[in-house]
């Protein structure tokens, strides 16, 4: 298991997604250093500060952010802007049934194709 603050004590958390999470260490200079978002490119997640991470726990909403890179394309170069999903508090693989069992999508739906075949 990798000890990612170094032994200091961890005193605030949000996890919004698997993945996607932000954590203040004690006695940091630079609380906004510590997260981690999975999918955004370097670039971006850099700009992205622990109070962004508080937001949208708190008031969830889907934003979109710009990406850039440079690639290629028939030998021709080219930049290239895409918008991607950011954070984002809505988990779209798994969600809880009303009678409180936690239903993965990816998952279950291995398991009734498996169970198909045989």
């Amino acid at each position: 298991m990798k000890d990612e603050t170094g032994g200091k004590k961890i005193t605030e958390f949000v996890g919004l997604r698997p993945k996607m999470y932000s954590f203040t260490v004690e006695g940091d200079k630079n609380p906004d250093s510590h997260h981690r978002a999975k999918g955004i490119a370097t670039a971006t997640s850099k700009k992205l500060r622990h109070q962004d991470y508080l937001d949208q726990l708190h008031m969830p909403s889907e934003t979109l952010l710009t990406n850039r890179r440079i690639g290629y394309k028939l030998h021709n170069v080219h930049s290239i802007e895409v918008q991607k999903r950011g954070l984002c508090a809505f988990d779209d693989k798994r969600f809880l049934l009303d009678d409180g069992m936690l239903f993965n999508i990816l998952f279950n739906l291995e398991f009734l194709y498996y169970n198909l075949l045989t």
